[in-house]
């Protein structure tokens, strides 16, 4: 059974690219991370520290443990790489690496 979600891995990553583009500071932070970054990779993994970042704020305001498991377990579903593929082809408009 597929766990696709609108053409995403799954509802996950679906989700982050949908907040972290649809939100115009958190855009123009995506699009700065893809400027800096030499490669796809990189910036999936500075997309991951990110994500880690606010879910850290996040979770200073609440300390209940289910709510961090939920927030620290869908952290671990989003794809990153294929959220970075996305902002790279998109910022980069098709170049080559």
């Amino acid at each position: 059974m597929s766990n696709k979600y609108n053409g995403w891995t799954n509802y996950e990553t679906w989700n982050f690219n949908l907040w972290i583009t649809n939100n115009e500071g958190d855009y123009r932070h995506a699009l700065q991370l893809t400027k800096d970054s030499i490669n796809k990779y990189e910036l999936s993994e500075d997309l991951n520290e990110w994500a880690m970042d606010m879910a850290y704020d996040s979770l200073k305001r609440d300390t209940h443990g289910f709510i961090n498991d939920i927030i620290s377990t869908s952290i671990k579903e989003v794809n990153f790489y294929e959220v970075a593929e996305h902002l790279w082809d998109e910022a980069h408009d098709g170049e080559e690496e």
